[in-house]
């Protein structure tokens, strides 16, 4: 597997599809906050604020979907049987603990059509310390 350095190299190296979903949440997720930094983590991009991991792209999975993986770094306990931290009035955020969640993404016309819920839900997530 190739390990990236850079998010511009890893979204050169996607398919178009891929590519334009991720470009679409890319800008989604960096208008949610001014005060993000992106970076690679687990191979993949990455977006932290206040020093710690927020938002990371997973697309490495047997389902071929884009995930965006919602979690609080390392410094958080976490609590695989905890009610999560934030109300997901959306429905998009599969909960994995209360610190971490998932949202899936299959198509671009998903993401568009949902740009808003997405927005608000990372917004929601980000103002949470």
């Amino acid at each position: 597997m190739k390990k990236y350095l850079t998010v511009t190299e890893f979204i050169d190296d996607l398919d178009d599809e891929k590519r334009i979903q991720v470009q679409t949440l890319r800008e989604i997720i960096l208008n949610a906050d001014s005060t993000l930094a992106e970076h690679i983590k687990w191979n993949s991009p990455s977006y932290v604020k206040d020093d710690e991991d927020r938002i990371t792209f997973n697309l490495q999975n047997k389902q071929n979907v884009v995930n965006l993986v919602l979690h609080m770094g390392a410094t958080k306990a976490e609590d695989k049987n905890g009610k999560p931290v934030m109300d997901d009035v959306s429905g998009l955020i599969t909960w994995n603990s209360n610190i971490r969640g998932m949202m899936t993404f299959q198509t671009i016309e998903s993401i568009e059509s949902q740009k808003e819920s997405i927005a608000r839900v990372l917004r929601d997530w980000l103002a949470i310390n």
